[in-house]
């Protein structure tokens, strides 16, 4: 398939803009026959008479002024191109993924001050499981994540970002976690891809407790509401539980003994840690990159 040349393009655009070869030509700052030879040359790999010739004068044909259309937009923007680094403040687009954690904390602090700091840059934030997010960092559809650490895999970097508590949430009835309450109880969990999970069956298995059943609820309101039925048991971060008290959920919690607190770090590829990630990271650190104090009782 032919691609026609840019600067074929621009002398084409500049024809249909002044109205002649002659024109174009001084516009252009060339010869007339320069311009000629290359509009001759566009038509013939177009396959298209882009000009009807009539007593010296050019008349566009209807091809002509669809090719217009089209071709107008591609050198504008060619034109455009240059002047986005002709100031000297930084930009480009950031793809980042975070935990939901990391939304509920960090996040509301830090991205609308880097909006403000560095307007040039086009940020894009999306809210991800754990594993989810490493798949992510390294097939590079994101340039950074907010996720859990230490990094453990070789083409990943990272520092640390803040930390988390998981907490055994249940029903307001229960006043001790016992071997006969978890075999009587399903327990709502996320997905496998998400790091919390991991760890809730991981203190499940070191203790020999067997549930009745883990159940896959992707969200802490559902969640919520199916504790209020006095049923069941949940594994939530410290963060979360905040926040639902906020709005005036009454959770009962016991903490996770063995486990954790959780690190949240800021992971990117290996080598491509860049000027608008150093920035971004920069926004994050003087906004409290840490995680809220631990929680005082349940």
């Amino acid at each position: 398939m032919y691609t026609p040349k840019l600067s074929h393009l621009r002398f084409f655009c500049a024809i249909v803009e002044t109205g002649s070869i002659a024109a174009a030509a001084r516009h252009m700052h060339c010869v007339a026959s320069n311009l000629t030879m290359r509009l001759r040359e566009l038509e013939a790999d177009l396959g298209q008479e882009l000009f009807l010739r009539e007593r010296k004068k050019l008349l566009i044909t209807p091809a002509g002024r669809l090719f217009y259309e089209e071709a107008k937009e591609i050198v504008s923007r060619a034109d455009r191109l240059p002047a986005l680094w002709a100031q000297s403040r930084l930009r480009g687009i950031l793809n980042v993924g975070a935990l939901d954690v990391a939304f509920l904390n960090l996040l509301p602090r830090c991205v609308p001050r880097f909006m403000v700091q560095y307007p040039g840059i086009h940020l894009n934030v999306l809210q991800k499981p754990s594993f989810s997010l490493e798949k992510m960092l390294v097939e590079e559809e994101i340039d950074l994540a907010v996720t859990d650490g230490p990094v453990e895999n070789t083409l990943l970097e990272g520092i640390f970002a803040f930390s988390e508590t998981l907490h055994l949430v249940v029903p307001e009835t229960i006043s001790a976690i016992t071997p006969e309450l978890i075999e009587q109880s399903d327990m709502y969990l996320f997905d496998r891809d998400c790091f919390y999970r991991r760890c809730a069956e991981q203190w499940l298995e070191r203790n020999g407790y067997q549930p009745r059943s883990i159940l896959t609820l992707e969200s802490y309101d559902l969640i919520t509401q199916c504790l209020n039925t006095r049923k069941g048991l949940a594994c939530m971060p410290e963060s979360v539980i905040r926040q639902l008290r906020a709005r005036g959920q009454a959770l009962k919690t016991f903490r996770l003994e063995g486990v954790g607190p959780t690190d949240v770090y800021f992971v990117w590829r290996k080598h491509a840690k860049n000027p608008v990630i150093e920035k971004f990271l920069a926004v994050a650190r003087a906004e409290g990159g840490t995680g809220p104090a631990d929680m005082k009782g349940a």
